[in-house]
């Protein structure tokens, strides 16, 4: 009551009129009231952070331990296990093998796009809801570390026969270079069924609901940069414990079958055993946004596939890594050649001892420079932004990278260092995967959907597939100049092609990924927090500004039946399923030509595109595979990504023209014009409403 005397008397004495103390109050009220609906949400969506977006250290190092067990497992099997199985005691035949190997990269190709689906889609296990991504990281504490020890466990009995053979032969032929050799298919075929139950199962099955978690976990952007420089982090930890522990068993295991070699069986146990209890322990620990609470209905597998790549700031980013990962495996691939063939085996031994320790310290010195330098990026993110940061990330690699061709014969101690310097200049790349974070908060604004775990499976296995090819390049290229190990020097056009790869190559693919990374928009930390307050006011039923395009945002509003109402349109749930199997370009020319027939004439082409592939894809598989089947460089690889390339395509196409057909029944104009509509304002197509910046400003005000 005092408090109202004295608002009149200032109304009185103050000039303010007693209604306008009412209406401020009203608004006040209805302020306060959009605060709180704003705080409940993010609070609702983000557990772990609520509303204020902030996590303390122990979530931050709960979150990203997993990735220390993780990453040492995944490099103790690419260091070593390949040797393992065709020196040692296995003796696996390099055919079956390699045919292994081509097999998980098709099956990769299926398996990690129904994943991703399957983890963006999960409601429920056994009627309760334990959230969209714990489920599967279950699962994966156990499936990774028993598929990666059974790895290193084949059966001695598998090659106990060649084993005898090959010792009644040489005790009675003696060691000559015309002997024959004598392997095991069985121990092959046990390679191949654990690499596949690694590659294609167990790792997907961490990595990608691993990868969503993250980015689910808080909407805060800042957080977010800390996050995955944690995860960064114990990357590194995890890449050195898998390359250096391992070394305690090479006396063992180095070339030498009779030994029957299981010290990496129980480096992987004891390894594997860290991952499954951090990964434990996440699942307890960390609360994840409940799968009830997740925006928009289920969403198939194409149609997911379809709005992944309709975002335009997030197909910057895969192009951008496409065109810069054409080169950023070649370094280390080609590191062996380069201490052997550039700088040279004597000055390798003068130095540290062996060729094989020389490759060894460059690695090491590499991650332990780039531990402490992951703090300085994430300062750098911070202070100037982290778009602007992975801009200047991309530009100092691709430069540096050019430094390489400093490294001539004898200069072993220079390889050293600049592998160190190299460690500051890579270890931004972690920015990229902060970046797509963001970008997939930008999806929900315009679509209404979350999709971390088809954006995280896209990011990965796209780049993936398309560095198969690259990197068989140079070894191709070597083999057609005469590369011969035999030999005491290399010729020079052999030499350069290592340094090439080694350098050139990597930073052109580098700084040509920065020259695509200028048509990225979402730039600033304000704009992702535009973003975030969109779709909070999507979720409230109003409409909102884009702030990548300008572009007025209505909320597209999903109903009891399946239906969406879009501006006071509606269009059906079948018709809303059927029609987000088709890009916006295809949509508009349908609505433009009023002919709902023309939704599948692209997808048909796609098709025929698609099933062209496999000419080339058969011959080079055809006629590569004698040498690979030999260990020697080979198109058999190229060959079989195109024949995965034609069969992924085909399928995805094959779907798109049977809702194509079913389009026919069911589709009216009408509901292409609304779909039309829907593109428009999202950018996808011209037609959008152009917010004007006075009306943009009072917008923001309210």
């Amino acid at each position: 009551l005092k408090l109202w005397r004295l608002k009149i008397l200032i109304s009185v004495f103050g000039g303010v009129s007693i209604p306008s103390i009412f209406m401020k109050n009203a608004e006040n009220e209805a302020e306060a009231g959009k605060v709180m609906s704003r705080t409940m949400s993010l609070a609702t969506s983000h557990p772990m952070g609520g509303s204020s977006g902030q996590l303390s250290c122990r979530t931050k190092a709960v979150l990203t331990a997993p990735t220390l067990g993780f990453f040492a497992l995944r490099y103790v099997k690419l260091g070593y296990m390949k040797k393992f199985y065709t020196d040692d005691y296995p003796r696996a035949s390099l055919s079956v093998l390699s045919t292994f190997l081509i097999l998980s990269t098709l099956l990769d190709l299926i398996f990690d796009p129904t994943l991703a689906g399957w983890t963006d889609g999960l409601r429920s296990v056994f009627g309760r809801d334990w959230g969209r991504r714990k489920p599967f990281l279950f699962v994966a504490s156990f499936l990774v570390t028993i598929s990666y020890a059974m790895a290193f466990a084949p059966p001695a009995s598998f090659s106990a026969k060649a084993q005898e053979d090959s010792e009644a032969w040489f005790a009675a032929n003696g060691n000559t270079a015309t002997a024959p050799v004598f392997n095991s298919v069985a121990s092959a075929v046990w390679f191949g069924i654990f690499h596949i139950a690694v590659k294609v199962f167990s790792d997907a099955i961490f990595e990608i609901p691993h990868g969503a978690l993250l980015v689910e976990v808080t909407h805060d952007g800042k957080e977010r940069t800390s996050v995955w420089s944690w995860r960064e982090i114990f990357l590194c930890f995890g890449i050195l414990v898998g390359m250096v522990v391992p070394i305690i068993g090479e006396n063992e295991c180095s070339s030498s079958p009779e030994t029957d070699c299981y010290s990496y069986l129980m480096i992987s146990l004891a390894v594997g055993l860290i991952f499954t209890i951090s990964t434990l322990f996440l699942c307890w620990d960390i609360k994840e946004r409940p799968a009830s609470n997740v925006p928009g209905p289920v969403e198939a597998l194409v149609p997911s596939i379809v709005g992944c790549f309709s975002n335009f700031p997030y197909m910057i980013l895969l192009i951008s890594d496409l065109v810069e990962g054409f080169g950023a495996n070649l370094p280390l691939l080609v590191l062996p050649y380069v201490v052997d063939w550039v700088v040279g085996p004597q000055a390798a031994t003068d130095l540290v001892g062996s060729p094989g320790m020389l490759f060894a310290a460059c690695v090491v010195v590499h991650m332990v420079v780039r531990l402490p330098v992951t703090f300085v990026w994430k300062w750098a993110a911070g202070r100037f932004g982290k778009y602007h940061t992975f801009l200047a990330f991309n530009i100092m690699y691709g430069v540096y990278m050019f430094a390489f061709l400093a490294v001539t014969k004898g200069q072993a101690l220079l390889s050293i260092i600049l592998c160190g310097l190299w460690g500051i200049a890579y270890g931004g790349h972690w920015l990229l995967l902060d970046l797509c974070s963001d970008v997939i908060d930008y999806d929900e604004l315009v679509t209404g959907r979350r999709r971390e775990g088809q954006f995280t499976m896209a990011r990965d296995l796209v780049p993936k597939i398309c560095e198969i090819p690259a990197d068989a390049l140079p070894f191709l290229l070597m083999s057609y100049f005469q590369y011969n190990p035999d030999l005491a020097e290399q010729p020079e056009e052999v030499q350069w092609i290592i340094r090439g790869s080694f350098s050139i190559v990597p930073g052109l693919a580098g700084l040509l990924g920065t020259v695509v990374l200028f048509w990225f928009t979402l730039r600033t930390n304000e704009q992702h927090e535009q973003i975030i307050n969109g779709i909070i006011d999507h979720q409230a039923g109003l409409s909102v500004t884009d702030p990548l395009t300008g572009l007025l945002l209505p909320p597209i509003k999903p109903l009891s039946d399946g239906s969406v109402e879009y501006s006071g349109s509606i269009v059906g749930a079948q018709e809303i399923k059927i029609l987000e199997h088709f890009f916006a370009s295809e949509i508009a020319w349908a609505c433009d030509s009023q002919n709902v027939g023309r939704l599948k004439i692209k997808p048909l082409i796609y098709l025929v595109i698609s099933l062209l592939l496999v000419i080339p894809g058969v011959f080079l598989t055809i006629e590569g595979w004698p040498a690979l089947s030999n260990g020697e460089s080979s198109w058999a690889p190229v060959g079989i990504i195109l024949l995965g390339f034609a069969f992924i395509g085909s399928f995805f196409s094959a779907e798109r023209i049977r809702q194509g057909i079913k389009a026919h029944g069911c589709v009216q104009l009408k509901d292409l014009e609304v779909m039309k509509a829907i593109h428009q304002s999202r950018g996808r197509i011209p037609g959008g409403q152009k917010v004007a910046p006075e009306e943009n400003q009072v917008q923001e005000k309210e």
